[in-house]
């Protein structure tokens, strides 16, 4: 049902905040005992109409001859009709779990019981649930039945729910011990509800929930809930901490599959859904949740937020193809689906299944939708180069800068596809400016330094003295901006470079005879001998190398001095 429970709370106040029993049932013509537990029987969910209403007529009727009045007062199908009349809800269809708490909460049922009707070969098939009030999460099954009619269904119900309540006094004290810390006395009241009722899982879930609040070892709780999901697979307490007893016990597989199950009990849950993409994603073996997943799809088909997860764990598993479909079914089905993180999760499902191209499609596509989107701009960005489209990257990226949007590391990313385009000249200059505008990313001072050390390279092959001029100032500009992690590397190779440029103007100088080579020669040897030393962490072993040639070429510049500078 589509309407909201808040509907029904109007109507609450529209009555003057109080419902009594009507008047003229003749099932009543008294007032209810002050102390009875006030029981709401809903219609019950079936297919085939009037069968849910007729199910909870007969399980109303039979409650009510059974049940000690002192005891027991079942809500009148009278009071509940008005309600639902008066706020415009049908009153032969099942209303929804949350509609029906608020309901049981108008009318001030302590209690009620729902279920579901079908009919069968040999007559009809029912389950039934004694629900709390005062949450709906807490539940306590009361069996599924095969009878000849609906008179006997409720028979079996009834008799069911007799010996199910037997456990509600003890689960009462357990919650109120447990509200004043007396944790030993709620554990106790527990263990009395189960002795009264040993299939409970209303005591069971407040024993649990103590447990939980005692930080009790992951173990004993993960028994616990077990015992909860195994009378109720569906428990939605049970399964939280069962899920939760898993992590916690470091069974991962287990936890994933246990929290699908617990989003598909309520699937519109965005917790839920947080933390089992959560899950999924930090326990790294989502394969485990697909048939989990595949089987609540099964049974809710259409329910959106389902095929949203059963698309997430798709994506997870590298199903791509089923991934892919998936995800055009939710747009087709509800175009907001086709959000900046659909098309951003798409755009890399694409590229790690090695569609380039329909990554970067989708990027555009995204871009189109949402102009102006920094992290969309990155995804086109990036699928263009995985496709080896480096020039439109590049021409996308810089007009991304242009119009100021924000892109996730821009610098880095543009000096990238700068080299990839072997515009080396651009690089250097690129770095300077990002870094003289602000820009903190030490990616950045690790590409200043990756220039130098390519620069350094070149000359050491070469052995050009203009090759060796320019390594020389990408590397000091490197030294001067990389952090305290990078800077012994940038300092060792600067000095590995001054020993080789000096060692190559020295052979110009002898080639020459020229005293002003010389001299520059021995100036950089000086420099070595500085910046060497300073780099010594980085590379002890060849710093000591390279300072034991030094202690040659340095001697051998001073002899020269005498011969070329007369």
């Amino acid at each position: 049902m589509s309407r909201h429970f808040q509907t029904l709370a109007g109507i609450g106040l529209a009555l003057g905040g109080t419902l009594v029993p009507s008047v003229a049932s003749a099932q009543y013509n008294r007032v209810p005992d002050p102390n009875a537990k006030r029981v709401m029987v809903a219609v019950f969910r079936s297919g085939d109409k009037g069968l849910g209403v007729q199910a909870a007529d007969a399980v109303r009727s039979r409650m009510t001859s059974e049940f000690p009045f002192k005891q027991v007062y079942v809500l009148l199908k009278q009071d509940i009709t008005a309600t639902l009349e008066a706020s415009g809800f049908p009153v032969t269809e099942a209303l929804e779990p949350h509609d029906q708490k608020a309901l049981a909460t108008l009318l001030r049922a302590d209690e009620y019981v729902t279920g579901t009707i079908t009919k069968a070969p040999e007559g009809v098939k029912v389950e039934a649930n004694l629900v709390l009030a005062r949450d709906n999460a807490l539940v306590q099954p009361l069996g599924t039945y095969d009878a000849k009619n609906v008179g006997e269904a409720s028979s079996l119900i009834a008799k069911e729910l007799k010996e199910a309540r037997k456990q509600l006094e003890f689960e009462q004290k357990c919650i109120n011990s447990a509200r004043q810390q007396q944790y030993d006395a709620a554990i106790a009241s527990a263990k009395e509800g189960i002795t009264a009722y040993p299939k409970s899982t209303l005591a069971r879930i407040c024993w649990a929930n103590v447990l939980v609040t005692q930080k009790a070892p992951a173990a004993q709780q993960l028994a616990l809930a077990k015992e909860i999901t195994a009378i109720d697979p569906k428990s939605r307490p049970g399964l939280a901490i069962l899920a939760q007893s898993y992590r916690d016990s470091n069974m991962g597989d287990s936890a994933v599959v246990t929290l699908t199950r617990l989003l598909a009990t309520d699937p519109k849950n965005p917790r839920l859904q947080k933390d089992v993409v959560e899950a999924i994603a930090s326990l790294a073996n989502p394969k485990v949740a697909k048939p989990v997943i595949d089987e609540a799809v099964q049974a809710n088909p259409g329910d959106p937020e389902l095929l949203r997860l059963r698309w997430i764990i798709l994506l997870s598993t590298r199903d791509f193809k089923e991934a892919f479909a998936q995800g055009d079914e939710l747009v087709k089905l509800d175009t907001s689906f086709a959000d900046t993180t659909y098309f951003i999760r798409t755009a890399r499902a694409y590229a790690a299944d090695s569609q380039f191209q329909k990554a970067a499609e989708t990027a555009s596509k995204g871009m189109a939708k949402f102009p102006g989107n920094g992290s969309l701009v990155y995804e086109q960005i990036v699928t263009l180069r995985s496709a080896g489209q480096n020039q439109q990257a590049l021409e996308a990226l810089d007009k991304a800068i242009a119009a100021k949007q924000p892109v996730e590391g821009a610098s880095v990313l543009r000096i990238t596809l700068l080299k990839d385009l072997g515009k080396a000249d651009e690089v250097l200059p690129a770095i300077k400016a990002a870094i003289a505008g602000g820009d903190t990313t030490s990616n950045l001072r690790l590409l200043a330094l990756q220039a130098g050390n390519e620069a350094y390279r070149k000359a050491a092959t070469s052995k050009s003295l203009d090759d060796f001029t320019s390594a020389v100032d990408i590397l000091k500009y490197a030294e001067s901006v990389s952090p305290n992690n990078l800077k012994p590397q940038a300092q060792f190779l600067l000095g590995a470079t001054y020993v080789q440029f000096g060692q190559a103007k020295l052979s110009a100088a002898d080639a020459a005879k020229s005293c002003p080579l010389t001299k520059e020669a021995k100036d950089l040897f000086v420099e070595a001998q500085i910046m060497l030393p300073r780099g010594g962490s980085f590379a002890p072993d060849q710093m000591r190398t390279l300072m034991g040639a030094v202690m040659q070429l340095d001697p051998a510049a001073d002899a020269r001095i005498k011969a070329y500078c007369k």
